[in-house]
């Protein structure tokens, strides 16, 4: 009986764990690259300049009646210097994302350290260079961030190539006062086969109404088969002590050459409402990437930028520079999925 009864509980136990999914994944994206500040020139080590790089766990259980428990625990990984996690907070490994999830018929309910709204992923939904078509920023920028302290968020099922989110974080700063520090954010979206829309806002509560800030977003996407096209638009006040709006705007393109090569250009405008004036940029990158299997990717990128007197706008692959100085890059790395 007492053999019966082990034998049992082994049987049980395997029934759990065969239940669940637990998944390793990850980047790693790193390169070489000749920086050229406006002022100097440098050769340094470039890091997820196609995609950033990162280590996650992902897991999933079977809750039977059409539910699905799961998680998700990431953080950055910068290969360079062998960084995992936060370099700003102390501790925070999963810096990326760090949620507990329930999905059924009726959507999904996630809850912890998550994007409030998919309006934050506006230039990731359209982008057509990956990391490289991604938001342009000019001195305080637009985006408040793409992830967010003790969130909970609610996505609804798929309708017709729709699918909508709203999300709000209570404190996503970890304060100790009730200073108004709430996130909330919602976002509707279309995704077919062919063309991918986006529209969303996200707002930040202050003790103050001038503190308060703001970010809204468009964006679309249409993959015409010898040619893919993107395009956004973002304005925000993210500024604590004035209400003020600065703006983005990018377009992207990709071109398949054949073979696992493709061709991308992106071009991207900016305007840092804090400035009375002289306060646009205006920039671009040109691309080629080459598909070395189904993991692995080599890709090459000139990036440059004009700026005005008062404008410090950065893309993917340079660093914010002295105001009025025109930086540009040249990288050549890989890009490798596990």
């Amino acid at each position: 009986m007492k053999k019966l009864a082990i034998a049992a509980a082994v049987a049980a136990m395997a029934t759990m764990a065969s239940a669940q999914n637990v998944t390793v994944y990850g980047v790693i994206d790193t390169g070489v690259q000749n920086y050229n500040t406006g002022a100097v020139s440098l050769t340094r080590a470039a890091d997820g300049i196609l995609a950033t790089s990162r280590l996650g766990f992902r897991g999933t259980e079977d809750l039977g009646g059409g539910l699905t428990a799961g998680f998700v625990l990431e953080g950055k990984v910068t290969p360079s210097t062998g960084t995992f996690g936060s370099t700003a907070t102390t501790g925070q490994a999963f810096d990326r994302e760090s949620s507990l999830f329930i999905a059924g018929k009726f959507g999904e309910i996630r809850v912890g350290k998550t994007d409030i709204s998919a309006a934050e992923g506006v230039d990731t939904l359209t982008s057509q260079a990956s990391n490289l078509g991604f938001n342009a920023s000019n001195g305080t920028g637009v985006e408040l961030g793409s992830d967010a302290a003790s969130t909970i968020r609610y996505t609804t099922p798929k309708f017709s190539n729709f699918s909508a989110q709203i999300g709000r974080s209570n404190n996503a700063n970890g304060s100790t006062t009730d200073a108004g520090t709430e996130h909330t954010g919602y976002s509707v979206t279309y995704d077919d086969s062919k063309l991918k829309l986006i529209a969303g806002q996200v707002k930040l509560n202050a003790a103050t109404a001038v503190a308060e800030r703001d970010f809204t977003a468009y964006g679309a996407a249409y993959d015409f088969g010898v040619v893919s096209v993107g395009a956004s638009y973002a304005a925000g006040d993210v500024s604590t002590t004035g209400d003020v709006k600065s703006t983005v705007k990018m377009a992207s393109v990709r071109v398949p050459l054949g073979a696992g090569l493709a061709a991308h250009g992106v071009y991207s405008m900016t305007k840092d409402g804090t400035q009375a004036t002289a306060g646009e940029g205006k920039g671009y990158t040109l691309a080629l990437t080459k598909a070395l299997s189904k993991r692995t990717t080599a890709y090459a990128a000139y990036t440059a930028i004009t700026n005005e007197a008062n404008a410090t706008m950065s893309m993917v692959g340079t660093t914010a520079p002295t105001a009025g100085l025109d930086p540009r890059a040249t990288t050549v790395g890989i890009s490798h999925t596990f």
